[in-house]
């Protein structure tokens, strides 16, 4: 039986004293002590009625909400009831390998595993009842629930006749998790629960007011976080249509339900390769899953889940393969690890069993019968792995080996280690070059690793797509170097400190928008022509750039980017839509918003007949300005704000509309009082 414990109001009733004496028993002390005592000792409050302050009275109980210590004082609390239900003989847990599990733990969150239901439940009880007296902790009934494992009607009877929690016999729910009475059925509990949910929350959400952009930062912060948590919790096999059902939910919430101007596949590469990082859910699905890979290689005791396994799998890693039935003894999540891990290291075409990162302790090694104390003592002294064993070019020496030890080497020993290592097949694995795949594995920590995993699978899972910048060049009759297709890349990153003004060039660098010529190949009805007037064919370098109707307006912006930065700029399209300077441009910062805003105005202008005026771009100049204003108050920045302005500061005043002057007082205010 499983029982969901819900405590009642728990932060809010556990007692001071017993917190205080809590923390002396287990041996915390001095400073930190008299600090908490300090805070919790004797606290009082006061209650304001109609402006007056009425008497202080005292509080004896509660953790102080929004207080970064509450939850681990909290937990130290617990962790008195919950070392009182291990210790206790007469709740028998439930036994997997050579440990018994008892309790599961999370902040407040208690589950408890019990197989003797009837005997162990009344002693449980007992137990919280007993901490209740000092503590102050207290059982919901009402929320609280117990799963029978039973099939038995008459002892399901009888255990609802003594047990005062809520019997319930299909699932329980643990931290947002739903555990059936059978594995099959976690896909249905879990998965196609939370995707009917997500699809619901979407479509709630589908008519706000929201560019596409805003929306793809939407999955990005409320969608992958609640999917991620689920790949990681419950990390089984899933069917195909569960990653292309959602996605197909994402794009047309993205697009609102409209066909999508920048393809998905675009769409999803980092941003540092001309992308906008919208999640891949297959890729984030796999590097969750094998992000287990990593706590395996560690076999850390302290982890619980990694005790109660049979197999110490830090030995099928970067080792030699094991029988084929050997998964099929493990549980589901393990093998379903393997195989994603099996197959990333098929894509890369690199044997994953023999690598410079195998352990001198791994199988190859034992097989060449050497003997253990060899072995340990070249473990203990920084030979870890089989690339350790090179000094530079060649072997290590088994003098070296002895000086690096401090001991002697058993001549033969050394003989069998070199033969493996230096064999023709074995030495190209040992010695190859390692990759950034094998390197996530080896760091320390795993602060981030489900991020490094999944970059990581993105550059290898890469499919081919017409690249917006490539197109570019095609129609500028040139070719980018690498070096400037990164510099096109960062500048559609790091143009500006405000999304809404990022969006202008992002959508001119992915080709976002739509041309007479494109919506001509898309339906026979629509003319080609451009949409000025000018009688020629509107391709989207012409629509932005060469358009007749449209070169006194870029030549006007021209003379006002010179004018502004005191610099010669070359007349050329990938300074303006591309943000591509030449070296010798000093103030890249101004001429970049200028150029900007011209967008803006050309883009609102898309379909008129006729030249953009000076004075829209003018007025979308004050507005950047208002909006980066906003983002750099918002980030403590606001005298770099005064700096990157301050070359456009003389131009925007001179050239200001009369018309529009009280709406810039503010603006005005902004820029002169920079306190």
């Amino acid at each position: 039986m499983i029982i969901s414990i819900d405590a009642e109001k728990a932060f809010d009733k556990i007692q001071h004293p017993f917190l205080l004496k809590t923390l002396e028993s287990i041996g915390i002390e001095g400073s930190f002590l008299k600090i908490i005592n300090s805070i919790y000792l004797k606290p009082t409050a006061n209650i304001i009625c109609n402006g007056d302050k009425l008497d202080a009275f005292p509080i004896r109980s509660g953790v102080k909400q929004g207080c970064p210590l509450s939850p681990l004082l909290f937990d130290i609390v617990l962790e008195t009831l919950a070392v009182a239900i291990r210790e206790d003989k007469e709740i028998e847990g439930i036994k997997i390998g050579k440990e018994e599990t008892k309790l599961s733990l999370f902040a407040d969150d208690m589950m408890v595993y019990l197989k003797n239901p009837r005997d162990s439940t009344k002693k449980l009880i007992e137990i919280i009842n007993n901490f209740s007296k000092v503590a102050a902790y207290k059982i919901n009934p009402h929320k609280s629930s117990a799963f029978l494992y039973i099939s038995n009607t008459a002892q399901q009877q009888e255990l609802e006749r003594e047990i005062p929690f809520k019997i319930i016999l299909d699932k329980i729910k643990y931290l947002g998790i739903y555990l059936p009475r059978q594995t099959q059925e976690l896909y249905e509990h879990n998965y196609k629960t939370l995707a009917t949910q997500l699809k619901l929350d979407l479509n709630k959400w589908k008519n706000i007011n929201c560019s596409w952009i805003g929306r793809a930062n939407i999955i990005k912060m409320t969608i992958l976080p609640k999917l991620i948590y689920l790949f990681s919790a419950i990390p089984i096999e899933l069917p195909k249509y569960f990653f292309t059902d959602l996605e197909k939910t994402i794009t047309k919430f993205i697009w609102k339900n409209k066909r999508s101007r920048i393809s998905r596949e675009i769409m999803k590469k980092n941003t540092y390769d001309g992308g906008l990082a919208v999640p891949d859910l297959k890729l984030y699905y796999k590097a969750a899953v094998i992000k287990t890979i990593w706590y395996w290689l560690r076999n850390r005791k302290e982890d619980q889940w990694n005790r109660l396994g049979e197999s110490d799998l830090s030995k099928t890693v970067y080792d030699k393969p094991k029988d084929p039935s050997f998964w099929n003894k493990n549980p589901l999540f393990d093998k379903n690890c393997w195989e994603n891990w099996k197959t990333v290291w098929e894509r890369l075409g690199i044997d994953q069993h023999l690598t410079p990162y195998t352990k001198i302790n791994s199988k190859w090694v034992s097989d060449l019968n050497i003997k253990k104390e060899t072995i340990s003592k070249l473990g203990k002294h920084r030979i870890v792995y089989m690339s350790d064993l090179w000094e530079g070019k060649g072997f290590k020496t088994k003098q070296d080996i002895e000086r690096i030890t401090k001991c002697k080497i058993n001549n033969f020993d050394y003989i069998k280690l070199k033969s493996f290592c230096t064999d023709k097949t074995n030495i190209t694995k040992i010695r190859r070059e390692t990759t950034n795949w094998e390197k996530i594995f080896i760091e320390t920590s795993d602060k981030g690793l489900i991020t490094h995993i999944y970059n990581e699978l993105n550059q290898l899972y890469k499919k081919s797509s017409h690249s917006p910048i490539d197109k570019w060049a095609r129609d500028m009759d040139r070719q980018f170097s690498d070096k400037e297709i990164k510099t096109i890349n960062k500048h559609m990153k790091k143009c500006s400190t405000s999304l809404i003004i990022r969006e202008m060039q992002i959508k001119t660098t992915l080709r976002y928008h739509l041309t007479p010529s494109r919506l001509a190949n898309m339906t026979a009805k629509e003319s080609n022509e451009c949409w000025r007037g000018c009688g020629k064919v509107g391709t989207l370098i012409h629509c932005w750039w060469s358009c007749e109707l449209i070169q006194p307006f870029w030549r006007a912006i021209w003379n006002y980017a010179q004018r502004a930065t005191k610099e010669y700029l070359p007349f050329d399209p990938a300074i303006a839509l591309l943000g591509l300077y030449p070296k010798e441009i000093m103030d890249k910062k101004t001429c970049t918003k200028i150029f900007i805003a011209a967008l803006f105005v050309v883009a609102q202008n898309w379909k008129t007949r006729g030249c953009p005026s000076i004075g829209e771009w003018l007025n979308k100049l004050w507005y950047m300005l208002v909006m980066e204003y906003y983002c750099a108050k918002r980030n403590n920045k606001v005298e770099k704000f005064h700096g990157d302005w301050n070359n456009l500061q003389e131009v925007m005043q001179s050239e200001r509309s009369r018309t529009r002057r009280t709406l810039y007082t503010e603006t005005n205010t902004l820029w002169y009082n920079r306190t």
